[in-house]
């Protein structure tokens, strides 16, 4: 898994999150669809990824052909309102176009109630740097979304064991930019839990 604290952290959001079984969950950022993979086989729960890369998209469905894996960007899922009861995304919303537009896609399938974990990258308050959002931007978003924050809670361990690993075997962590850490860059890694309240507005 291509993002830190691996299955590890996976397993810890879905146990914040107490999906019913069965309950229907979207992984935003699949990639190869490892964490779809575990979330169906493991979790009993029906999971759904979309990506923007068919190259990856490829990857998962030779892996596991049966994986529901659409291509789709986040800014524009193409699923109904209020269509799923959780959605997921794995340090994915820092590499997206417009994080803004996604939250509002996010917003729209989730079900009120429905459950939105993130993990990633961030800064913290008072910081601003290109390509990050500090948590502060984030929680603003989230609010104007109709989503409260019920778990924060700071992995940067986990972003330091995966940079330090993944220099260990490519010799560099250049590629993971920019969902891991920029030179000369304070960054933080992050599981936050969010449920859907209200509507937008």
């Amino acid at each position: 898994m291509l993002h830190p604290g691996g299955i590890t952290l996976t397993k810890q959001v879905v146990g914040y999150c107490a999906f019913a079984p069965g309950a229907k969950v979207l992984d935003v950022g699949c990639g190869t669809g490892m964490t779809v993979e575990y979330l169906h086989t493991a979790c009993r729960l029906a999971a759904v990824g979309v990506d923007v890369s068919p190259v990856r998209l490829r990857q998962g469905r030779k892996r596991a052909p049966d994986l529901p894996l659409i291509q789709a960007a986040g800014e524009s899922l193409p699923f109904a309102d209020a269509s799923f009861a959780g959605v997921i995304a794995e340090c994915s919303l820092s590499v997206m176009q417009d994080a803004a537009a996604v939250l509002v896609e996010i917003s729209r399938i989730l079900v009120p109630g429905g459950k939105l974990a993130i993990t990633d990258v961030y800064l913290p308050a008072s910081t601003l740097a290109a390509g990050y959002m500090n948590d502060k931007q984030l929680k603003k978003m989230l609010a104007e979304n109709g989503f409260r924050i019920i778990i924060w809670e700071d992995c940067s361990a986990f972003l330091r064991e995966f940079v330090a690993g993944y220099i260990m075997e490519h010799g560099s962590a250049a590629e993971l930019w920019p969902c891991t850490i920029a030179p000369k860059t304070k960054v933080g890694y992050f599981l936050l839990v969010a449920e859907k309240w209200k509507a937008k507005g």
